[in-house]
């Protein structure tokens, strides 16, 4: 974790308040919670001038660890966080959100198509309030080596092929993979499966074992095996972020989202139900939205944003937002003995 608190200015100020027997002004504040990327000290210093405001940024890890911050003080702690929408649910049912007042987000208006109409937007919404604001995403596609596999794949069916026997990298995640699985069975709802949907989706993944070379877990791993085998396709979990390490690194590579739909995650800016200064917080919301700061993110990331067009997903990809599953600890079960089966 790393914190950023601009105190020096703060307390010089104090102590010239104190020198001349004047009461210390007061800045205003901004406190967020972010992944690193997602706040950058440019942008940060940027927005400090902008609005003549100290902002202190706390950086991030994993999404356990923000559920400690948030849960632990209330939202008393932050102003704003950013959160994915599978995420985001149980901040809801708990109560630590406050609702978005679009009003105060102009810049929303100047998002992409896919992310205009938040009522289309699995997970930001409940009960018509708006509870966070698309920020950064990214499907999670197929990599293809362009001298190995042609015509260029479609679909995610391609890695059951039997002439990739060995040569298919694919990640070690149970819900991740009996989802996409379901997603080339034609299950519309890849979240929410049935006893007897899991156990079919079970045998196909077993299927598919033949034709994988090993399960990866890192981008840098999935790399390392790629370079020292004759690997062919990579069910690409790290999607952009994993594109961009491979083609810095010579690999004559693609990318490609599977016609019956990639999986994809969302992140978003919420506002905690402590937030101080709503409306600070949602010029900070606005400011990112700006084509300078998104496409930045986009280029110094990999990630996607939802303001400039990115390689993450054209126009009419059809993406499937990430949402918790119906039971975690069954799917990691059943993803164990896929694994343990010969």
């Amino acid at each position: 974790m790393i914190e950023t608190k601009r105190l020096l200015p703060a307390l010089i100020g104090l102590a010239a308040a104190l020198a001349f027997g004047q009461p210390a002004f007061a800045a205003k504040q901004l406190r967020l919670l972010a992944w690193e990327g997602y706040a950058d000290p440019d942008w940060v210093q940027a927005f400090e001038k902008q609005y003549d405001a100290e902002v202190n940024v706390v950086f991030v890890g994993t999404d356990d660890e923000i559920w400690a911050k948030i849960k632990g003080s209330e939202g008393e702690d932050f102003d704003v966080f950013a959160i994915n929408t599978a995420q985001l649910q149980r901040y809801i049912d708990a109560g630590l959100v406050t609702p978005h007042d679009l009003s105060l987000i102009p810049n929303h208006q100047k998002t992409l198509p896919r992310f205009q109409d938040l009522s289309k937007v699995t997970g930001v919404m409940r009960d018509g309030k708006v509870y966070a604001i698309p920020y950064a995403f990214d499907s999670i596609g197929l990599i293809y080596d362009v001298d190995k596999v042609s015509p260029p794949p479609t679909s995610m069916e391609i890695l059951w092929d039997p002439q990739y026997q060995g040569r298919v990298l694919a990640y070690d995640n149970g819900e991740h993979n009996f989802s996409f699985t379901a997603l080339t069975m034609g299950i519309d709802d890849p979240f929410h499966l049935s006893d007897d949907q899991l156990e079919k989706i079970k045998a196909k993944l077993i299927d598919l074992k033949h034709n994988v070379l090993t399960f990866y877990t890192t981008p840098d791993e999935a790399l390392q095996l790629y370079n020292n085998n004759d690997v062919a396709l990579i069910w690409a979990n790290y999607g952009q972020q994993q594109v961009k390490a491979m083609q810095d690194a010579g690999a004559h590579i693609k990318y490609v989202n599977p016609k019956e739909g990639a999986l994809a995650w969302l992140d978003t800016w919420a506002l905690t139900k402590g937030v101080r200064d709503k409306g600070l917080a949602e010029a900070w919301v606005n400011f990112t939205l700006q084509p300078e700061i998104s496409g930045a993110l986009s280029e110094r990331t990999g990630f996607g944003n939802t303001v400039t067009p990115f390689a993450s997903a054209g126009a009419d990809d059809k993406l499937v937002w990430l949402e918790a599953v119906e039971n975690p600890t069954k799917r990691a079960d059943l993803w164990n003995e896929v694994k343990a089966t010969p």
